[in-house]
């Protein structure tokens, strides 16, 4: 579910926090570089914006123009 209770509470999906680097987000409540993977504080919001969405895999079919025809 997008809006579980049981998400991973880190700073890279926080609203307040800013990536610096692909290892370092800036939170804007402490004011200072924390990891990415780092446990959030107190003050964590979830950002469904920033999520690592899996995208699906094309399926390796190739049509044919007969396979439409009537």
């Amino acid at each position: 579910m997008i809006y579980s209770q049981d998400i991973n509470k880190v700073c890279a999906v926080c609203q307040m926090a800013r990536r610096l680097s692909d290892d370092e987000m800036y939170c804007g409540i402490k004011r200072q570089a924390v990891p990415v993977n780092g446990e959030a504080c107190q003050k964590f919001r979830y950002d469904i914006l920033k999520k690592n969405v899996r995208r699906m895999r094309k399926l390796k079919i190739n049509y044919k123009p007969e396979d439409f025809s009537l």
